[in-house]
């Protein structure tokens, strides 16, 4: 490897083109170039990923250090090629790889996702950002930060809130998720979005009654023409705006629309110039007030997400993220935040670059040009980063593919040109697919020579059965499905994919249906509660307290008629939801006795029963019942399950897999069937459309219907916006298509497909018989598993717990008393953090800034230092640490119980015990505790037969006098 030429390096790799190989072949030539693993920062998109990449690391270390003491393996083989043909020599390796592996084995690598990086690069800082130091990852309700945000509004704000929503014709929530969407923007953002208007001092109702006055000058001038028919009255004769933007041609092109031809309008091109001139205004003005009005409430609503923050100590993923983004680039200097890194960042290998949004990337910028501007050669400093375009597929959460392009644009680039996935059918269909898709597609190559070629496996675009229009998609899916079991596939070793997460349940009802022996795992971003067993569960819940209601009498009289209404709909859910008939209604309570179960039933209790009569025990059933274990009443569990944030549980690996395609990126799989949409596109909701200038948000605009058609700017923001997401489709099937090793099958719909724009020809591929050595695991190998019985030695069992110290604090009730108690929790730092870690007071400081910063402010924490260092450079503690040995925080166990002594000083002659104060209170106590401490050493000391030593103790008063510091305690 050229150190010159890729220390700043890039790779692009299509998929299956052995990126992971190369990222950990990456991470080994650094090792062998003297950097330290530590100071490699790796950064993947996925907890998977990450484990993945250091196992990989590990496994070809060892096979390298294997190799080395002449154990050939493949592996070491290619590892051993793949380093020589970078440029180090066999010697070279020989000589340092067992170093080198014995480091790494060592070491603690910073191989991370992104956002776990984030988080801990927040932990560290939390406080510069106004953040405790506990703060946990998690969602906070919208609920609770909008009933916040509300709450602190005046009475008139809310007021003026309902009237702009109303006037604007904008719901309320479409507001409160427009101040979410601006949440997400940085304080300077904010203020250079959507500048004020040029001209006009019109309101927007203004502007729309004049537009409307001139539309109504021609239109009177139309019905005085004895040949305009009545469809051209009509284009003119507009009550609002909207019913204009729906047919703008007769604006824009009016001398050749089909309805005007026999009318001579020319009289009017001044007035349409000014039509055409007040739409662009009254769409500029109207998003102009829409966001002054986001700008005036978005501080507001930031700060009450910050309150509601710091009560529930919860951050999510993008909070997280945009807190490193003020941290970075507004709150503490650089000099200061690579100083606090527990070791600097030297070299950054960052996976699936394509993926990174704009705020990501502008936290990471900082990072990578301070390595690219230091000095030194490779071993020193180098930033490695691996992408693929055509495989960003996550614009809804953010992401930006061109990122990749921007951050490598000055970097050494090079692509791979191998697909060692699949095999070499999939290879050429996919490239003769795909190439006209992309500007700059290279054909991938098949990296084995013909003669190496087993099988060539196969393709097959097919559509959906025709005898049922509903369910054609899923009968060739499962007739596919069948077919490759027939051949011998394994069906650990298929997978099929599709579009929804929907779709992945549909899909799982139909073929266990009709293949019920089938094992299917489902992997799906669903949460539980969108489930069909737990949905039962909830409505019998449901069902269970109306009910109850109905048959204790527990309602107003006016609304017997309305609970009984709810309790049928309940009813036909739970009929619906089981499959079955919707005449089985008016059996159910005979059917399901659990649902005559008293409202005051645990719901736990409720729930194991439910689960046991209606014989649903999976494992998204028992999640939810695991769920219900810390509530006492039904209405309780019910009342909470809307704040709940809870993932379908991951079922076992076993069986067909079916899930989407962005689950399945990252993934292979030996056969893949791709299914069609089951359901219809689903249009853009977003709000805002954005305008790029290379990678910086250039200008916002808010999303009107029909404007595209009077504003030429918003125009061109639109097409490239509806570009990127024209774009992210071509890379949702490329994504789909490489995911297959040997055969893929593509299901097609006749009518509306997510394939159309590939314009794919029919074809069916015969799939070979699967012999069972082809196979990883064939059914007819598993054989019955033999039961071997084993008695378990006895150890005893636990008849004791171990016990804290008796911490005699009573109940803490003003701020001052709290104060102190934090205050000497610092004091004990700067002790165990001087003493022990032998930290300067620069770093002392900071930590103590980061641990107590919540409570105490600076000046306090620098009083602290003061007392302790003061304390520790004294005449009498000199004295006494002289030549000893100094070691702090000493736990043991004595009596079943956990002592913990601050500090020991020792040498072959002598113990001294010494326990820090702040205050004298309590003194015959903490004597007491001090001699607790000296007995245990005595003890110790004739345990271990040793030659006897001396055993002081001092309580040491650091806010005394120099002369009160320190009270000896006599045994």
């Amino acid at each position: 490897m050229q150190s010159t030429k890729k220390q700043f390096f890039a790779l692009k790799a299509s998929a299956g083109s052995g990126k992971t190989f190369n990222l950990s072949l990456r991470f080994i030539y650094l090792l062998f170039q003297g950097a330290n693993p530590h100071q490699i920062l790796t950064l993947t998109f996925t907890k998977k990923a990450s484990k993945e990449m250091y196992h990989r690391i590990h496994d070809y270390l060892k096979f390298l250090y294997d190799f080395t003491q002449d154990k050939h393996t493949k592996e070491g083989m290619n590892i051993y090629a793949a380093l020589i043909k970078e440029g180090l020599s066999d010697e070279f390796l020989r000589d340092k790889i067992e170093s080198i592996y014995y480091e790494f084995m060592q070491s603690n690598p910073r191989i991370t996702t992104i956002d776990a990086f984030f988080h801990a690069v927040l932990k560290k800082f939390c406080w510069y950002v106004g953040i405790s130091s506990h703060f946990e990852v998690g969602n906070v309700s919208k609920d609770e930060i909008n009933e916040r945000f509300l709450s602190t509004l005046s009475l008139q704000d809310v007021r003026e809130i309902v009237a702009f929503c109303f006037h604007h014709k904008i719901k309320i929530t479409k507001f409160l998720s427009m101040l979410y969407d601006f949440y997400m923007f940085s304080n300077e953002t904010i203020q250079n979005l959507s500048p004020a208007p040029e001209i006009s001092l019109l309101e927007v109702d203004d502007i729309e009654k004049l537009i409307l006055e001139k539309m109504q000058i021609i239109y009177q001038f139309i019905l005085t023409q004895p040949q305009a028919s009545q469809r051209a009255k009509n284009l003119f004769n507009k009550k609002d705006i909207k019913s204009i933007c729906e047919s703008p041609k007769m604006l824009l092109d009016w001398n050749d629309h089909s309805y005007l031809k026999k009318i001579d309008l020319s009289q009017f091109d001044d007035v349409r110039e000014e039509i055409l001139k007040l739409l662009h205004l009254y769409f500029i003005q109207r998003e102009y007030k829409i966001f002054t009005w986001i700008k005036r409430f978005i501080y507001i609503f930031k700060q009450a997400k910050e309150q509601e923050i710091r009560a529930k100590n919860l951050l999510g993923f993008d909070d997280v993220m945009l807190k490193n983004y003020e941290l970075l680039h507004q709150n503490i200097e650089r000099d200061f935040f690579y100083f606090r890194l527990d070791e600097k960042i030297t070299h950054i290998l960052l996976d699936e670059s394509q993926d990174t949004s704009l705020m990501q990337y502008q936290i990471l910028k900082p990072i990578i040009e301070e390595i690219k501007s230091g000095e030194g050669r490779i071993g020193d400093r180098s930033v490695f980063m691996v992408g693929d375009e055509k495989q960003s597929i996550y614009m809804f959460r953010g992401s930006f593919a061109g990122v990749f392009e921007e951050a490598i644009k000055d970097f050494h680039q090079e692509n791979l040109d191998y697909n060692f996935r699949s095999s070499p059918r999939v290879i050429a269909f996919n490239n003769d697919v795909f190439q006209s898709c992309f500007p700059y597609y290279l054909p991938q190559q098949y990296p084995h020579k013909p003669s190496h070629i087993k099988s060539n496996g196969y393709v097959r675009v097919l559509s959906q059965c025709m005898d049922n229009e509903d369910l054609g998609l899923h009968k060739q899916i499962c007739a596919e499905l069948e077919i490759l079991l027939q051949n011998g596939a394994n069906e650990d070793d298929i997978a099929i994919l599709t579009f929804k997460n929907d779709d992945v349940l549909s899909l799982k009802e139909y073929i266990s249906m009709q293949i019920p022996h089938l094992n299917i795992v489902t992997e799906t971003n669903s949460s539980l509660f969108q489930r069909k067993e737990v949905k039962i569960l909830i409505c019998a819940l449901e069902f269970i307290l109306l009910y109850s209601k109905i048959q204790n009498g527990e309602y107003e009289a006016d609304s017997y008629k309305q609970l009984l209404s709810t309790k049928k709909l309940y009813e036909k859910k739970i009929i619906k939801l089981l499959g079955k008939p919707y005449m089985c209604s008016n059996r159910l309570i005979d059917e399901i006795k659990t649902l005559m179960l008293p409202s005051d039933t645990p719901p736990s209790e409720a729930i194991f029963l439910l689960i046991e009569e209606l014989d649903i025990a999976q494992a998204a059933s028992m999640k939810f019942l695991e769920l219900s274990c810390d509530y006492m009443r039904i209405e309780e569990f019910l009342d909470a399950l809307p704040q709940m944030v809870c993932a379908a549980p991951i079922q076992n690996n076993k069986g067909v897999k079916i899930m989407t395609i962005h689950k399945s990126k990252g993934l292979e799989f030996e056969y893949v069937i791709l299914c069609d949409k089951l359901s219809g596109f689903q249009q853009g909701r977003e709000v805002f459309i954005y305008e790029y200038e290379d990678i910086q948000i250039k200008q916002m605009y808010y999303k009107i219907a029909g404007r595209e058609s009077f504003d030429k700017e918003y125009q061109k923001a639109l097409q490239a916006h509806k570009m990127r997401e024209k774009q992210e489709e071509y890379n949702m099937l490329y994504v789909a298509f490489t995911r297959a090793k040997y055969g893929l099958s593509i299901v097609q719909k006749y009518k509306g497909s997510a394939f159309e724009i590939l314009n794919l020809t029919p074809c069916c591929d015969e799939i070979a018989y699967i012999s069972p050595k082809q196979s990883v695991k064939n059914i007819s190998s598993i054989h019955t598993p033999q039961v071997l019985m084993h008695n378990m030695p006895s150890f005893g069992r636990q008849i004791a717990f171990i016990r804290q110290e008796k911490d005699e604090r009573k109940g803490i009730f003003d701020t001052q008393q709290w104060h102190n108690i934090i205050f000497g929790h610092a004091l004990h730092s700067v002790f165990e953090l001087y003493l022990g870690y032998k930290m300067t007071q620069k770093d002392i400081q900071s930590i103590l800034y980061n641990r107590y910063g919540f409570a105490l402010s600076l000046s306090s924490i620098i009083q602290a230092m003061q007392y302790a260092i003061n304390c520790i450079q004294s005449k009498k503690f000199i004295e006494m640490r002289k030549g000893k040995h100094i070691v702090c925080e000493v736990s043991y166990i004595a009596k079943e119980h956990l002592y913990r002594i601050d500090t020991l000083l020792y040498d072959e002659k002598e113990w001294i015990v010494l326990d820090y104060k702040s205050s004298a209170t309590n003194i015959d106590m903490q004597e007491e505790q001090i001699r607790e401490y000296m007995r245990f050493l005595f003890s110790l000391n004739k345990q271990e037969k040793q030659q006897e030593k001396n055993v002081r103790g001092f309580i040491v008063y650091p806010l005394k006098n120099v002369d009160e510091q320190f009270y000896e305690v006599s045994l």
